[in-house]
This record gives structure tokens, sequence and C-alpha cells, in this order.
């Protein structure tokens, strides 16, 4: 596969060209209309673990001055075939599933976790420090060194030794190791349970929690989407028909408006914008139907493929990654991904779908800003003719 490199405002970027992605084993339900079926995807049996992975290699590069700004480091890359929850961040998709919610106890009372955890095996206590733990948890601030042996280890490390002061007294008292890592010690040597209140204390506590992948947080890959501190939208809300799929022999026509289409940008408050195939352009898409015919509101409404046709998208600092672009499409089940039409086979009357993701941080005091859904796609439920298609609730 080739690639294009791109340095904008700062980011580096890579930008594939967009496959057809294969046909994925995904949890469904059957969801039927009057005589119309459809496969909709189980939500209680779909999880970030058994997601289809990334069909594309991508990186993004934040420049030091965004960091700084940021409070964390967002930058990554990943491979095609790469799992998506360790190239999703909790700060990704926070607002659409308040995954920062989360404690390891509240984790554990959906999925089973093992008794041998160790700090190694949550990601972020790598980059926590005394004076972040004390925050996070300020009861342990009220302990003595010793009952709390990882940060004795630490401390220790820099010559503070004393048993008798409380940690709270210690970080005051000596500033120097207040922003020690934790990651300076062996922390697969310490139980979870080694920091009294850890267990208990919800993942947005602690310091840039928002830079942890998701396949870092012991259990949570495994937390069926429906079973979100806040929930997955079904999409289901809005429902339509296949009418007809057509290729990329189709153009788009001056005549025919943002109007006639349901995909398009999705623009700040995470909505999506209808957006027209440009005249001339190469404009693949599902024409739709509705269960109320002509009179509906989704009768003759195109979905236009996000392989013909790139839209803007993202806001804010990171609206420039990608070149500002991404496949048109829909936010069907709220805005965690959006979804994509990847191409259609006229001969089969079928069209292919995946999901997009993106990259947002909500910088301290500012608006939240987000990329483009440029990482993907991640094969999703196809469609055929005269079977149903979801548009979700219209957002």
């Amino acid at each position: 596969m080739k690639f294009n490199s791109y340095l904008l405002a700062g980011f580096s970027i890579l930008i594939p060209a967009l496959p057809t992605p294969t046909l994925a084993d995904i949890p469904t339900v059957t969801y039927s209309q009057g005589k119309y079926k459809a496969q909709a995807p189980d939500w209680s049996q779909i999880t970030w673990d058994n997601l289809p992975p990334v069909q594309q290699a991508g990186y993004l590069k934040i420049p030091d001055n965004l960091i700084s700004v940021f409070g964390y480091d967002p930058s990554r890359l990943w491979t095609a075939g790469q799992k998506v929850d360790s190239v999703v961040m909790l700060g990704d998709a926070d607002d659409a599933f308040k995954m920062s919610n989360f404690s390891l106890k509240s984790i554990a009372q959906l999925v089973p976790l093992s008794e041998k955890l160790t700090l190694l095996d949550l990601g972020l206590m790598q980059w926590q420090t005394p004076e972040s733990l004390l925050q996070a948890i300020p009861s342990l601030g009220n302990l003595y060194v010793n009952q709390v042996p990882p940060l004795q280890e630490l401390l220790a490390q820099s010559g503070i030794f004393s048993e008798y002061a409380t940690i709270s007294q210690i970080v005051e008292n000596n500033p120097q190791v207040a922003n020690l890592l934790l990651g300076k010690i062996d922390l697969k040597r310490y139980s979870i349970y080694s920091i009294p209140g850890l267990n208990e204390t919800q993942l947005g506590e602690f310091k840039s929690w928002q830079e942890s992948y998701i396949n870092q947080v012991p259990g949570l890959s495994q937390i069926p989407f429906d079973k979100m501190p806040q929930p997955i939208n079904s999409g289901v809300g809005v429902v339509g028909i296949a009418s007809v799929v057509l290729g990329t022999s189709e153009r788009g026509d001056a005549k025919v408006g943002n109007n006639y289409f349901v995909s398009g940008s999705v623009v700040r408050g995470d909505s999506t914008v209808a957006v027209a195939c440009p005249a001339g352009e190469e404009c693949s898409y599902m024409e739709m139907g509705d269960f109320a015919g002509s009179e509906g509101g989704l009768y003759g409404k195109r979905w236009a493929s996000g392989s013909s046709q790139q839209v803007k998208g993202g806001y804010g600092f990171l609206a420039a990654v990608n070149g500002g672009k991404e496949p048109t499409g829909r936010l069907v089940y709220g805005s965690g991904f959006k979804v994509v039409l990847t191409g259609v086979d006229e001969s089969k009357g079928t069209a292919d779908f995946g999901l997009n993701f993106r990259i947002c941080v909500r910088p301290p005091f500012m608006a939240k800003t987000c990329t483009p859904y440029f990482i993907g796609p991640i094969p999703w439920i196809p469609v055929n003719e005269n079977n149903l298609v979801f548009t979700g609730t219209g957002r």
C-alpha cells in the first residue's frame, strides 16, 4: 500500500487510499420492520476487543507547543491489522462513552478481573507521581509511607526513608520528590491493591488519564458498548430502505444539492451535516427509500461513498490533521465513530460499510478539539438492496 506523507500545521500524517473492508464476523441481531429485514449490531456482545482491526496504517505527531497546551501527548502510530483498543485512547471517545467514570472496581462488576493484577497492568500508573496520586486519592495523604510500599521504594530512591511522617508531610517538606515518576520503579512487583484506594478511584481522577490506550485498562476492552457509563446509541432511531446502489461511473450533479444526501461532515457539536457530491466528480452512492413512500423524509436520499468523496472534518487545533478531510458518512451510533459507506457492488446489489475513528483532546479551560474521522476503516455490517439501513437519529 502506498502512502503520501504530509506535514500540516505541525502534524505528520499518512494518508492512504481507502480500501474496501472485508466482511467481518460482527455479533448481530435480526431487525425487521414490515417485510424488510437487516442485521443490526448486537451491542450487548460487541466490545472494543472484538471489533475488527484497523485496515489502514497511519500516525499522528503533535508538536511540542501543543503538547504543553493539551496537558498530555496524544501522538501515536498504528499499523494495518492492529486492534482498535490499542489505537484509541481514553480521551478520544470519552464524550461518547464516559469511560473515565470507570474504576477498576466498577469494571470488575461487569467483567472478571485477575486477582493478580499489578500496577504495571494499569498503564497510566507509569506516569503518576506522588503529587498526582495525592490529588487522585486524597486519603493517601494521611497514610505513613511504609503503608504504601510502591511510594516507599520511590521515595527511598531519592534518600527519603522517614517512617514517622505522613505522605502529605513528606511531599510538602521535600518538593523535589513531588514529581517523581512511579514508572521509575518496577511496577510489576506490586499488586494493584498496594496503593490503598486505587481500586475504587475513577480513571478520570488520574494525571493524563486521557493518554491511556483502552487496552491499558484491565477489563475495559471486554465491556460491551451497551454497558458503558454512557451506553452507545443503538442506531435504530431512524431506519430507511436500501433501494439501489450505484457505482463509480456516477458523477455529482449541480442540481442535486445537500438536501438530497444523508452523508456528509461531522461538525462541532458532533452532528452530521449533509454534503452533496461536487458536480462532475465521482459519486458512487446508495439511494434510499422510506416506509412512508415518496412523502417520507428519507425517500430518494443518497448516502455517498467515502471512497468517492472526502469532506471537511474536525474542529479546533486538530482540524488540520489529514488535510482537514474525512470520508463522507454519518454518526449513526453517536460520536464514538463515524459510519462510512466504503464501496458498492452494482452487480451484487451490495453496499459495504466501515467505522472510522478520530482523535480528540479537551485542553484545560478550552473547548474540545478533534481530528477528522481519519482512522480506519473498521469493517462493518454490509447492506443489500431492499434491506433496511440504519441512519441513526440524524446527529
